[in-house]
């Protein structure tokens, strides 16, 4: 019995990593919450800075189309209807995002994230700690660079390590569609 990949590469250009980090760095800053409706703070889980971009702002369709091919290049096949917005990320020394999916299965929404997709925007050099990883029955850690973008299903468990010095900045995507069944 084969597996299918848990993960998918692709990448853009480091010179539209820093184009769209210094947009996005322009919008207010919140600290991020956690939940369907973002009706949940707790920091020994979550501890970032976030921005969300328009829903149609210009980078979207970099991640999308990685996120897309990675639907078909590994046989994910989601039935993926639209997305949501971009969440640019900062973390910095001691801000992590502890192990969680990415779904809501008892929202009671119409939609379900598909897919997941997520640049690394700055060079890992400019920061120590922060990588990225995904569990399933293993760890494993992505071999992110700047411009890299990771596809992967949103039901899969993942988190960012702890910061120890610097800033990583990372862009996020959700591909949705139809309730899972």
């Amino acid at each position: 019995m084969s597996h299918l990949p848990i993960w998918y590469m692709g990448s853009v250009d480091p010179e539209l990593c820093d184009k769209v980090s210094a947009e996005l760095a322009l919008i207010p800053a919140k600290d991020a919450t956690m939940g369907s409706d973002g009706e949940t703070s707790n920091l020994a889980q979550r501890n970032t800075t976030v921005r969300f971009a328009d829903k149609d702002h210009w980078f979207q369709k970099h991640l999308i189309e990685v996120a897309m091919e990675g639907n078909r290049a590994c046989s994910w096949e989601f039935h993926v209807t639209g997305n949501e917005e971009i969440q640019y990320a900062e973390y910095g020394p001691e801000q992590h995002y502890n192990w969680h999916v990415d779904i809501f299965p008892l929202s009671g929404r119409p939609l379900d994230r598909k897919l997941t997709a997520v640049c690394l925007l700055n060079d890992p050099a400019e920061f120590t700690g922060g990588e990225f990883q995904i569990r399933l029955y293993s760890e494993y850690t992505a071999p992110l660079q700047k411009g890299s973008i990771i596809a992967f299903p949103s039901p899969l468990e993942h988190r960012v390590v702890p910061v120890v010095s610097g800033l990583r900045k990372s862009a996020t995507i959700w591909l949705n569609g139809p309730r899972f069944r």
